[in-house]
């Protein structure tokens, strides 16, 4: 992967050589390039840039502002994954695959569960942890572990956990290719660092694992890894499979 890490302020050159030096990137302290990838430092935070996202805007996480923020203060409210999770006297331990933008982990931690969440890629990983830094409400990230991991390998060291939770990339569709920025960005992301998976065989590995429950999100109309799920929770565009 050869991508710039862009740093043009003389006070975070420190911090800028550090992150370059772990993702293997390219320390830049002049203007970037806006003809190819790039990582911005700046004091608003780590953002990512590619040119042939459809979005002018650089991937900022945010837990401050915006849908993400909206999920923590809604959690309550997420009738779907409550009924997923189930009812449980203590807070539970959760494993999620597929940290991405953490939208989900989100929900679990305002819920008062404590999670491990997995990200396999580089650049995710440390635009999470950026934003998790920045966070004005850093008490609900007390019960997260952020972890740079594929999660096939990683959970080979598993113990108590409770719930494994998967949400693989949805396929694209005529419509996905319709979806929001981030997401769109997201893809980038992966496409940059060569991150392919196959969910179908990660789930067979995820089916093996000691726990409670498996539950795996879905797009409604795709059919299940398996057909030995125990229950369904339907949503308007969205499912989850549970397994026991």
């Amino acid at each position: 992967m050869i991508l710039d890490l862009v740093c043009v302020s003389p006070e975070q050159h420190t911090l800028a050589k550090e992150l370059a030096d772990s993702l293997s990137a390219s320390l830049n302290t002049s203007q970037a390039s806006s003809k190819k990838p790039y990582l911005d430092l700046s004091e608003d935070g780590l953002a990512f840039f590619h040119p042939a996202a459809r979005s002018r805007k650089k991937l900022l996480i945010d837990f401050n502002s915006g849908a993400s923020r909206w999920r923590i203060e809604r959690a309550s409210h997420e009738k779907l994954i409550k009924k997923a999770l189930g009812r449980s006297d203590a807070p539970l331990n959760i494993l999620d695959c597929t940290a991405g933008l953490l939208q989900d982990t989100l929900v679990f931690l305002s819920l008062g569960h404590r999670v491990t969440a997995l990200e396999q890629s580089r650049i995710m990983f440390h635009l999470l942890e950026d934003a998790i830094h920045r966070s004005e409400d850093s008490s609900i990230f007390k019960n997260l572990d952020l972890i740079n991991e594929e999660a096939c390998s990683y959970t080979r060291e598993l113990k108590n956990i409770d719930v494994v939770y998967f949400d693989p990339m949805y396929p694209k569709t005529k419509k996905s290719a319709l979806s929001s920025g981030q997401l769109e960005y997201v893809e980038k992301v992966l496409e940059l660092e060569s991150v392919s998976n196959n969910a179908a065989k990660e789930f067979e590995v995820l089916q093996s694992i000691p726990k409670k429950k498996l539950i795996v999100k879905r797009p409604i109309k795709a059919e299940p890894f398996s057909q030995e799920l125990n229950y369904q929770v339907f949503g308007k565009t969205t499912r989850f499979d549970v397994y026991l």
